[in-house]
């Protein structure tokens, strides 16, 4: 399964073979999956201001809320904000630099989620996912059908649902590994269909809610893209190498019958060290303290840019076999 963004997190178990599916099948599959990114996808977009604020759930501290803005004046640059606890960001893409205010160079991962999650989280099949069914099923009062599938990469296997809304065509509903997002109440915009609510589930448990809004300025002054006198200003790479890793420590394998990933988020910073980890995803939070613990161990030859050694945000995943 790819995503129009990046690659969602795997389960491992066994493979079976691509060949096991029928071909008919596929081909149905891949039209509904490319039409629900079809109606989602504006041909041409105007200037515009997207608001999304959100409420996280955690068990520890209770709900939490925050904001998430985003103003792009075709053509000139676009503005982004975010604020989210003690956490606010402020950049600003014009001319051909950043201007950014930044409470911590890292946001948290709540904020990175939401960032994925919107307008509207959009996937394609890959080459070795194996299509098993299109069933129809109802859903809050609406019709839609739903393909059931595997994702398969070497010996990891997902079992994996999308739904798309009979009606009208649009994504509705994402299980793909431990990850569940449910888009609801769309509304049009600039000729895409956009998801007003979206929920977001890991592993069963909820962890996020959505409402999102999107309007049109027709009158986008330049002010908008003005960076507040605070900002520091960023010049982009004109040449750019990421960071290598030169040693990087692996969890050792346990004895149980479950092979889980943990995702970990961090700044690989000119000394060659991550700093600001956070946990990204994890199944169960000691696992996420163990990967933690050890991508904080792993050293980098550091990012390189336009010749001088660079910090590079990046997303690291541990591999537990047998835990």
């Amino acid at each position: 399964m790819k995503s129009v963004l990046k690659v969602l997190p795997l389960i491992l178990f066994t493979a079976i073979p691509a060949s096991a599916q029928d071909p008919e099948l596929r081909r149905e599959a891949v039209q509904l999956l490319e039409r629900a990114n079809g109606v989602s996808l504006s041909p041409k977009l105007p200037n515009l201001e997207r608001v999304d604020t959100f409420r996280v759930f955690d068990s520890s501290s209770g709900p939490q809320e925050g904001t998430f803005t985003r103003v792009v004046v075709q053509g000139t640059g676009r503005r982004e904000e975010s604020r989210f606890g003690e956490y606010h960001s402020l950049d600003i893409w014009a001319g051909g630099r950043l201007a950014t205010v930044r409470s911590s160079e890292l946001p948290p991962a709540e904020i990175n989620t939401v960032m994925r999650l919107t307008p509207i989280y959009l996937l394609r099949f890959a080459d070795d996912d194996v299509i098993h069914a299109i069933v129809d099923k109802a859903a809050v009062g609406k019709k839609i059908r739903c393909i059931e599938f595997d994702t398969i990469r070497g010996q990891k296997i997902e079992n994996n649902e999308l739904c798309v809304d009979h009606s009208n065509g649009t994504l509705v509903l994402e299980k793909v590994g431990d990850e569940l997002i449910e888009n609801s109440e769309f509304f049009s915009f600039a000729g895409e269909l956009v998801p007003a609510k979206i929920t977001y589930s890991f592993a069963g448990v909820r962890k996020l809610e959505i409402s999102q809004a999107m309007t049109e300025l027709t009158d986008a002054s330049e002010n908008v893209l003005a960076a507040p006198p605070e900002a520091q200003i960023r010049n982009f790479c004109k040449t750019y190498r990421r960071a290598i890793g030169t040693s990087m420590p692996q969890p050792k394998a346990g004895k149980g019958g479950r092979n889980i990933d943990v995702a970990i988020r961090g700044i690989i910073s000119t000394d060659g060290k991550v700093h600001e980890a956070v946990v990204q995803s994890a199944e169960h939070p000691d696992l996420g303290a163990e990967a933690l613990a050890l991508v904080q161990q792993w050293v980098f030859t550091p990012a390189v840019c336009d010749g001088n050694p660079n910090t590079q945000e990046a997303t690291f995943i541990l591999h537990f076999h047998g835990r």
